[in-house]
């Protein structure tokens, strides 16, 4: 809705640079969170058909007097009181001069989500003009997350969430899902004004909560009207209140300030949904379907690691309507390329290699084999038993329990016995008919000993038997190859054990006593080595 004050109103013209930017708000902040998101910046540049700002000239802002604003702020017809005073005034000259820009993109934005916040609205018989309290809320920004963790379109804290049926986990957030979060906001928006039956302050005790909002009232007197207790309330609420006002009156009447919408590649209209109940990676999603994965994150911002889980239950994906097709007749190819590569669960990982000689002929063939064994620890002067549990990825309960500890206080010198990764590396074509028959008699013993890490670690620390098994184990396995490296000026532990190929910074501090990372030029090293 437009006004035709416009036509009979003078206007001033007014230097964009002449207006000199206020001290940093949440407000502010989160409308310029659409440059600062590379997804929703992205997202509106993609196919954009928007207004020419070239047929605005240079530097030239429209303003009008405070009658004409009274005038079109009263035209507004709506059951939330909205005056025109100072304090809104200056939030109309932040989105309409200062951040005209960003304006134009939430503009662009509205024609994707007000259509979801109107059918909302109107379904529970909430005034339609809340639908631009979301843009002092977030700018529309679906995964916008405040300083103090509000996060989604309509900024809910993770424990406000909760009480409105909105699920967060490691995969997805429903405070960033729009439609969910639009209905939480309502039910919010009921619940607070079966309190106070006041507009105003319901949207005061949306931004800080109605305990703040009960004690405003009580220390201005009892009084329940908001210019009355604003003074009151915490700082940001009493921007809060004024910015909804002023955004309500700059999208009534963007056309007198000639803000135009930047639109998106996609409306509401052009976006459909559906039902996913098997993974779904979105890179692989976008490949299909030749669309930058930085649009289906931001049509579907629900998802926080870039993938549908498959955690079961159903799970909603938007898609733009002229990719829908693609997507149907790509479906099992989608969720079979979606599938996470396996991973091994044994404690011992081989990598098979050969060698050949100067001819090119095979002449060796040989294993790779890391394993956890059981080795002996000199506990040295300021060592912990936190620090020695970590030196050998264990814990601290099962370094007390392996050694019958009962306190986590220890001294230097005794000696603690721990586990440890040892690579070896044993020739496969090397082995005797003797030794393969041995081997193919003891498989069944072999198959009925291997498991996961975790029972492995597990069952080590509570069997003893399963400790001198796999002591016996080491015994007989090929002792470990090692060498000297001279540290050369500029080497660090770290790079020295990237030459070596499975040797880690620990096993060279262990192998060389070492208590730190500190090492000179000219320093020798024994270090262990596959051959």
């Amino acid at each position: 809705m437009f006004s035709s004050v416009f036509a009979q109103a003078p206007r001033e013209i007014t230097n964009v640079s002449s207006f000199v930017e206020e001290e940093y708000d949440p407000i502010s902040s989160l409308l310029d969170s659409l440059v600062t998101i590379n997804n929703v910046v992205r997202y509106n540049q993609l196919e954009a058909n928007c207004f020419d700002p070239s047929a605005i000239i240079p530097g030239e802002i429209p303003q009008f007097s405070t009658e004409v604003y009274e005038q079109r702020m009263a035209a507004i017809h709506s059951p939330i009181p909205l005056s025109y005073n100072s304090h809104v005034k200056g939030f109309i000259d932040m989105y309409a001069v200062k951040k005209r820009g960003l304006t134009q993109r939430v503009m662009g934005l509205s024609n994707l989500y007000f259509p979801i916040f109107e059918e909302a609205l109107d379904r529970e018989g909430l005034p339609l003009e809340f639908k631009y309290l979301s843009i002092v809320e977030s700018a529309l920004n679906p995964i916008a997350v405040s300083r103090v963790g509000a996060t989604g379109i309509w900024q809910f804290m993770y424990n406000t969430g909760l009480q409105y049926n909105l699920k967060v986990n490691s995969y997805t957030d429903e405070r960033r899902d729009p439609i969910k979060s639009t209905h939480a906001a309502c039910q919010y928006f009921k619940d607070m004004y079966n309190i106070y039956g006041d507009w105003l302050l319901v949207i005061a005790a949306y931004n800080c909560g109605a305990g703040n909002v009960n004690k405003a009232i009580k220390r201005s007197g009892g009084k329940t009207n908001f210019w009355d207790i604003m003074n009151y309330l915490p700082n940001e609420t009493k921007n809060y209140v004024p910015a909804f006002i002023a955004i309500t009156y700059v999208m009534e009447h963007a056309r007198e300030h000639n803000l135009y919408p930047v639109s998106p590649a996609y409306s509401y209209f052009e976006v459909d949904t559906v039902i996913v109940n098997q993974p779904i990676n979105f890179k692989t999603l976008a490949a299909t379907l030749d669309l930058p994965v930085d649009v289906i994150s931001y049509l579907n911002p629900i998802y926080k690691r870039g993938l549908i889980p498959d955690v079961g239950g159903n799970y909603v994906l938007r898609l733009p309507t002229n990719k829908m097709a693609i997507y149907m007749l790509s479906q099992e190819s989608i969720y079979a390329a979606s599938l996470p590569a396996a991973r091994p669960v044994m404690n011992s990982y081989k990598n098979r290699a050969s060698q050949v000689d100067e001819e090119g002929d095979e002449v060796a063939t040989y294993d790779t084999q890391t394993k956890r064994v059981k080795k002996t620890h000199t506990v040295r002067r300021g060592e912990s038993l936190g620090r020695i549990a970590s030196k050998y990825d264990m814990t601290v309960a099962q370094v007390k329990k392996m050694n019958k500890l009962r306190s986590n206080s220890v001294r230097s010198g005794p000696r603690f016995t721990v586990y440890n990764w040892v690579k070896t590396k044993v020739p496969v074509n090397a082995v005797s008919n003797d030794e393969l028959t041995a081997k193919k008699e003891d498989t069944h013993k072999a198959d009925t000993v291997q498991k996961t890490e975790a029972e492995e670690q597990t069952e080590a620390l509570n069997d003893s038997q399963k400790v001198t098994h796999e002591t016996a184990e080491v015994k007989n396995s090929p002792k470990p190859a090692f060498k000297y490296y001279i540290v050369q000026p500029g080497d660090t532990l770290w790079n020295i054990a990237k030459r070596y190929e499975g040797l880690t910074v620990e096993m060279i501090k262990d192998i060389n006593n070492l208590s730190n990372t500190n090492i000179k030029p000219g320093t020798k090293l024994k270090v262990l080595v596959n051959g």
